[in-house]
Parts: structure tokens; C-alpha cells; sequence
């Protein structure tokens, strides 16, 4: 099971575990690119949300579906040259994943462990790489 039923998502958050999801694909300019968005909880009781934006590649394809924003940032000007940018910050997990929802369109079906975006860009590429937001089979 990769996907996360909800009570999973938020037991990983409070277990200080981040989660993840592909967002989708985009075109800009004639270049291509994919986001992701990452909740990562700190020991304080705060759950950061980001958003990257890399673009897509076939140097993305060579590390086997796995997305590395510091090679492939789309907005290379970005302040933390990664393409990453903090969304917001929540004081507890469900106000975090409804920020993300909120904030960056994300499904509350498709949230995947820490890790496992790999697999999430490798069926995307399977796909055809659709442009909107990513839906899974």
C-alpha cells in the first residue's frame, strides 16, 4: 500500500515523520517541470509545508525516478537555489496537510511516506508525463 489513508498520514506527522506528494506537471516557457509538496514536523510541535518545483529532465529519469531539486531547480534563482519554497508553518498535523490542500491543491488521497516520491515520479513518467495535477492510477 503506498498511499496513506489519512488516520496513516497524520500518525507518520505526530510520530515526527515528514510525508509527501507529487502535485503535477507543468509546462513554462517551453520547459517542462514537476512539484512537490513535503510536510515535515520538528520536535517543537510545528509542521513546516513546502512546495518544489524541478524541472523534468531525462537527467531525472537517469537516478532511477528520484527527484533531486538542487541539480534540476526549475526557478534556479530561487533564495535556497533548490526550487523549494516554505509554504507555511502549522501548529498541528491536520492544520498542516489542510494548509497543503488549502495552499497547493493537494489531494488528501495521495500522500506517501518520506522516500517514496520516487515511485510517485516513476508512474508519472509511465504516463507520459500528463501536464495538471497528477492523479494516480
Amino acid at each position: 500500500m503506498r498511499y496513506l489513508p489519512m488516520s496513516l498520514a497524520l500518525g507518520a506527522l505526530r510520530r515526527g515523520r515528514p510525508i509527501e506528494q507529487l502535485l503535477g506537471g507543468f509546462a513554462e516557457a517551453g520547459r517542462r517541470g514537476v512539484r512537490f509538496v513535503v510536510i515535515t514536523p520538528i520536535p517543537a510541535g510545528v509542521c513546516y509545508i513546502s512546495c518544489t518545483t524541478v524541472e523534468d529532465t531525462m537527467e531525472l529519469d537517469r537516478h532511477g525516478g528520484l527527484l533531486y531539486p538542487s541539480e534540476n531547480a526549475f526557478y534556479p534563482g530561487d533564495a535556497d537555489s533548490e526550487g523549494a519554497r516554505t509554504v507555511g508553518t502549522a501548529s498541528t498535523p491536520e492544520a498542516a496537510i489542510e494548509l497543503a490542500e488549502r495552499e497547493l491543491n493537494a489531494d488528501p488521497r495521495w500522500w506517501v511516506n518520506l522516500g517514496m516520491l520516487g515511485y510517485e515520479y516513476r508512474d508519472y513518467v509511465a504516463r507520459g508525463r500528463p501536464l495538471g495535477p497528477w492523479q494516480p492510477s
